[in-house]
């Protein structure tokens, strides 16, 4: 089945503007076209192939154990249903054989923080709270996916009332009843977004949003698209080339926020006062 044209496009045109993507897919085998979406990802990129960062609560739903497939294979090609070889059936077994996944509970999220990753799947919308939101999606790179997974649903509004696990903190026995508030901010934020698409688990997008009824690819020179704050960036970069030790330091910034973090950080040192703080 061909994928929807607007998908690559806001892939490829999350690379070129080094924006992260978000994807949220709506089905019990969402995860299917987790595969598709990192293959396209990594076809977008110069670089090496993304690695990936999986959350969930307790339950993957399928073993990330090698020999424990091998096993569950075996079965299957015993009773006429499969091919052992490394699974060359099923594109998702090839998908965590070929590529770098880090498995990872919620509870143990905070090992993760300072770490970089080029896609991150969320699983267990019940579990998530915004703290561990802000925690996984700071570790994703710019030009990298979000995906956070969802079972199937009539519709999105029923995510409005769903009881969160974080919520059995807050019940008393006076305060029985918690409103989901977040979810529904949430949700309501995401159709406001322009670089996050929902569709179901076969990719079909599900008409939610008019922001990403038409998708159009940039053009591939990079002047095109860059935003004033880039292009600054750009003219400070070049200046400082040649000036020792801010140049290298300043060459590294991804953003105008942090040169000028940078530049605050070293006229604090060099002033020898101690009359200033910098606080980041």
């Amino acid at each position: 089945k061909k994928i929807d044209t607007r998908i690559r496009a806001l892939i490829e045109n999350s690379v070129k503007t080094n924006h992260r993507s978000f994807f949220v897919l709506v089905g019990d085998h969402g995860k299917d076209q987790v595969v598709n979406l990192h293959y396209i990802l990594s076809k977008c990129r110069v670089a090496a192939r993304p690695n990936v960062l999986w959350c969930y609560k307790k339950d993957l739903g399928f073993s990330t154990h090698k020999q424990k497939r091998m096993r569950i294979m075996k079965r299957k090609k015993k009773s006429g249903l499969g091919n052992v070889e490394n699974g060359s059936d099923d594109p998702f077994e090839l998908f965590i054989n070929s590529t770098t996944i880090r498995w990872l509970y919620y509870k143990d999220t905070a090992k993760i923080l300072g770490q970089t990753f080029g896609m991150c799947v969320l699983q267990d919308f019940e579990a998530l709270t915004p703290n561990l939101l802000a925690r996984t999606i700071e570790t994703i790179e710019g030009g990298g996916i979000l995906c956070l997974l969802l079972k199937t649903v009539t519709s999105l509004q029923q995510l409005y009332t769903l009881s969160m696990d974080v919520h059995s903190r807050f019940r008393t026995e006076s305060h029985k009843d918690v409103v989901a508030r977040f979810n529904e901010r949430f949700m309501l934020s995401l159709t406001d977004c322009d670089n996050c698409i929902i569709c179901d688990d076969e990719l079909n997008l599900l008409p939610l949003s008019s922001k990403y009824k038409v998708i159009e690819p940039l053009p591939n020179t990079e002047e095109t698209y860059l935003s004033k704050d880039m292009e600054e960036l750009k003219e400070l970069k070049a200046s400082l080339e040649n000036t020792l030790p801010v140049g290298p330091l300043v060459a590294g910034a991804k953003t105008l926020d942090q040169a000028q973090a940078v530049l605050t950080f070293i006229e604090a040192i060099s002033e020898k006062t101690l009359r200033t703080t910098v606080a980041l």
